[in-house]
């Protein structure tokens, strides 16, 4: 082509930077909609304020709802966001029925005795009476505690009957928790919806938790795959309760029983109290440990072990309610952190959480480092997800000897920056000949080998004391000039 003048073009850069995605914790569970949004079932919703909890959720005030108490733990306790929720409670089944007779107005109102008060199914009469009180005689509010006002326009009426339907969480079950693919509509159900985080948002969840389901095996499990395997490639960690009634003395007996014995998941013992609010521990651990990574800039290389819970007491369920107790350090804490499981202790630095294990360790179990510190495991996921995110441009493009110099020289320059951060201890990229066989280049497979430094937590510092006796000569010195 004749050309006559100056001109310019543009090539690709050698050495491309490496996008972080925000890791939001992802919860299903249950939430008061018919406070917030009625039709917010099966959905992952992406939450970032405290308004958006209320529009979508119903807010996060009653702690009787799982996704409430997520909620609150996370924007109002430890100010971490973004979270993603999947609430399951579906106003069309699990609700109940239910009529007040007789009461009376104070001040023209009355106040309902339930929460979850589903405002459409509320029929109003006037005491001993079948004709319904017209709308436009009442309005029907919610106030703070989620609890519906009726507040009577115009004549006074001295008491009224009222049936309404609420929504009841108790009715929720495993199977709605694991979720599936809607057999008619082809939706996704409950944890089949952690699919939709990444297409929706462009976030990959960083903690996966169903606290009030997860010490279900069932539901253990399916968080336990999800963890393995987000959009089939992507990696994250979970987190179970044992059940709230278990006694000190049966925890282990009952890890070994619901086999929970994974690199994937981090196991709780015990829940935490903050005033008169009762927390599922894997509530706190997720919201703590958001927190821990967002002053390190999203990476997840420091152990949430010995961190304030910002509660000031850890419980278990009696049949006389919950009951507070409180854990030696040396002794009954250590011996569940021996067996994999994390819990909560009171030590000088305030209520912290203890435990830098997966529940993959336990005697004769696992050793290997990458899976059995939580701290480790988590950085594998993480520089797992980062990488296989920023190399899909790369796939099906030629292979060339550009390609990749571009592919491993980026790799090794994001890995220099973590270890200059202090975030590793070393990392490297290497393209091993003996892992990349002619047959397998043949059909376009290439493999590059990670060489992943993580830095290990402190668990144990022993210092050892000695009298050394020279210095009695320095006094000696001293005296006699």
């Amino acid at each position: 082509m004749f050309k006559h003048g100056s001109y310019s073009s543009e090539v690709p850069t050698s050495l491309r930077g490496m996008v972080v995605a925000k890791n939001p914790v992802f919860v299903v569970g249950t939430a008061p909609i018919n406070m917030g949004d009625i039709t917010n079932v099966n959905r992952a919703q992406l939450i970032t304020s405290a308004e958006e909890a209320m529009k979508y959720f119903g807010g996060t005030a009653d702690l009787s709802f799982t996704i409430s108490e997520v909620l609150d733990a996370c924007l109002n306790i430890y100010n971490v966001k973004p979270i993603v929720a999947v609430n399951v409670l579906d106003p069309k089944k699990h609700k109940t029925e239910k009529t007040e007779s007789g009461m009376a107005t104070i001040n023209n109102k009355v106040t309902l005795s339930d929460t979850g008060i589903i405002l459409s199914t509320l029929k109003v009469k006037i005491a001993s009476q079948q004709e319904l009180l017209p709308q436009e005689k009442y309005n029907a509010y919610f106030d703070n505690a989620g609890k519906t006002v009726i507040e009577i326009i115009g004549e006074g009426i001295p008491q009224i009957d009222v049936e309404y339907s609420f929504l009841d969480p108790s009715k929720v079950t495993k199977t709605d928790i694991i979720g599936g693919i809607d057999p008619n509509t082809l939706e996704k159900q409950g944890f089949e919806c952690i699919d939709e985080v990444f297409n929706k948002y462009s976030m990959v969840p960083g903690l996966i938790i169903a606290p009030g389901f997860s010490h279900e095996p069932e539901v253990k499990a399916i968080i336990e795959a999800k963890s393995t395997s987000i959009n089939s490639k992507y990696g994250a960690m979970g987190i179970v309760d044992l059940p709230e009634e278990i006694q000190y003395g049966d925890a282990i007996l009952k890890k070994k029983e619901l086999n929970i014995v994974d690199e994937d998941l981090l196991l709780c013992y015990g829940k935490g109290k903050l005033g008169d609010k009762i927390y599922h521990l894997s509530t706190l651990a997720a919201g703590s440990m958001s927190s821990i990574d967002a002053g390190n800039d999203g990476v997840p290389y420091e152990s949430p072990s010995n961190k304030n819970l910002k509660v000031n007491a850890l419980v278990i369920k009696t049949s006389e309610g919950y009951k507070e107790i409180l854990l030696d350090e040396e002794q009954q804490a250590n011996l569940l952190n021996e067996n994999g499981i994390v819990t909560a202790i009171r030590r000088s630095n305030g209520f912290v959480l203890w435990g830098n294990r997966t529940s993959a360790y336990q005697p004769g179990g696992s050793t290997d480092p990458k899976d059995i510190w939580i701290p480790v495991k988590r950085m594998f996921k993480f520089i797992s997800n980062v990488i296989i995110m920023n190399t899909a441009q790369d796939v099906d493009k030629p292979m060339n000897y550009s390609r990749a110099e571009l592919i491993q020289n980026t790799i090794n320059v994001y890995l220099g920056g973590l270890v200059s951060a202090q975030k590793l201890l070393g990392g490297r990229i290497e393209f091993l000949r003996e892992e990349n066989p002619l047959g397998d280049m043949l059909e376009g497979k290439f493999k590059w080998h990670i060489y992943i430094g993580a830095v290990l937590p402190g668990e144990s510092l022993h210092f050892i004391l000695e009298y050394d006796p020279s210095y009695q000569e320095v006094f000696v010195q001293k005296i006699a000039s």
